[in-house]
């Protein structure tokens, strides 16, 4: 396909320069032996640090509205690109690939991800003027317990034809400069049964439903879990799937032996679990309703990684059960001195930051104070410091930098 937007052109592949020259330095290889060694149990020289900024913070600190290229196409590319540069100016441990990822197109079958429309209700719908921004109510689909038979295992049509297109035109853009390279992963959030449990059956009624009819419930996880290995199935059988060890997530022991680089299987690949939805349950609950679900899916993969935003504290010890866990997340609100104890070197940390402790502070004395308390705490452990969840950076474009200068200041100390 012929490209009319010649500015738009010139200005991603001089992006592209830009990305491949960092991507192919020795800091950027320095940076991924750093994460290679924390995400492989190795001590590396210092605890990577990493801030990933949400879709509110990127429209403060990078808006669209100064993109050169007019093509939609150029358009996303020259932003990712802008990004990613982005990335590099905070000074935080971000590594950059010297390939172009073009993802797989894989195709669902019908509307919707179980046969079944989800619906957010949100109050900018019905007030354009509202300040509210991703705050919703769910419209649930499943509202008697006999719903649970019209949920449909969701299937997918792989297009190689139209994925090989998505390569040449990208390889004709930027092949001299970065190769095109294919990219697939299982679609969905790894192990989401409770977030996809929340969407069809609604976050409050989901939690009523685990008192009122435990059967059904049971009956519900046990549905899309076995939907969800089916899916993991079509993907690998396929042989669509790519390796993910890349970025912060480099780690020397995937892929798992017997590799074959033409047919890459979910034990090459990082999987992932979470419980957001299940903040409020108790461990009991927890492991009954959706850990023992969970785990069959996790299995699968290689290595896994578990937790989000929510407390785990009560149940580290569930966590731990997962057999091929590498990584634990301690969000803000898991105690991480109980976790240090529990997993001493034998698992990494992921340490989530309080994102509002580091946006509206106005200065940093008590995050150093936070961050070297925790990284002393961990100090004999594999910890790696991350702030995520920013939707905001409060009007301040240089706190995301004061703050990775910090936390790889507090980090390098501790190491030492």
């Amino acid at each position: 396909m012929a490209i009319t937007d010649a500015k738009g052109r010139d200005a991603v592949r001089e992006l592209a320069r830009r990305v491949a020259e960092f991507a192919n330095s020795k800091e950027n290889a320095r940076r991924r032996r750093r994460w290679a060694d924390v995400n492989s149990l190795r001590k590396p020289d210092r605890p990577p640090v990493i801030c990933h900024p949400g879709s509110g913070a990127w429209e403060e600190l990078l808006p669209r509205t100064g993109l050169v290229a007019t093509d939609p196409w150029l358009a996303d590319i020259e932003y990712h690109f802008r990004q990613m540069l982005f990335k590099l100016e905070i000074g935080d441990d971000t590594t950059l690939d010297p390939w172009m990822a073009v993802y797989y197109i894989a195709r669902l079958q019908g509307e919707h991800f179980w046969g079944l429309p989800i619906k957010h209700i949100r109050v900018e719908d019905a007030k354009p003027d509202s300040p509210t921004r991703d705050a919703w109510a769910y419209e649930a689909p499943l509202k008697e317990e006999a719903d649970i038979a019209r949920i449909r295992a969701p299937r997918y049509t792989f297009d190689a034809q139209a994925t090989q297109l998505a390569v040449e035109r990208m390889q004709e853009l930027l092949g001299d400069i970065m190769p095109a390279r294919v990219c697939c992963g299982v679609p969905g959030p790894g192990a989401w049964l409770h977030g996809w449990a929340t969407e069809l059956r609604g976050v409050e009624q989901l939690l009523v439903d685990l008192m009122d009819r435990p059967a059904w419930v049971h009956q519900l996880m046990r549905t899309l879990m076995e939907g969800f290995l089916g899916v993991m199935d079509q993907f690998e059988k396929v042989g669509v799937l790519s390796l993910n060890n890349t970025g912060w997530y480099a780690c020397d022991d995937l892929p798992a032996k017997g590799f074959d680089a033409a047919h890459v299987r979910l034990k090459d690949l990082w999987g992932r679990g979470e419980s957001q939805e299940f903040q409020p349950v108790g461990p009991a609950q927890f492991e009954e309703f959706l850990l023992q679900y969970q785990k069959p899916i996790l299995a699968r993969f290689g290595l896994g990684y578990y937790g989000c935003c929510e407390d785990l504290t009560n149940k580290i010890h569930l966590v731990l059960s997962i057999p091929n866990l590498r990584k634990f997340v301690s969000s803000p609100w898991t105690s991480l001195d109980k976790l240090a104890a529990a997993v001493g070197d034998r698992y990494c940390i992921e340490w989530r930051q309080k994102a509002t402790d580091v946006v509206f502070a106005s200065d940093l004395s008590a995050v150093r104070a936070h961050l070297e308390r925790g990284l002393t705490i961990t100090r004999n452990g594999r910890i790696m410091v991350v702030l995520q969840e920013l939707e905001t950076v409060n009007n301040n474009r240089r706190r995301l930098n004061e703050w990775a200068t910090l936390a790889k200041d507090v980090a390098a100390q501790c190491a030492g």
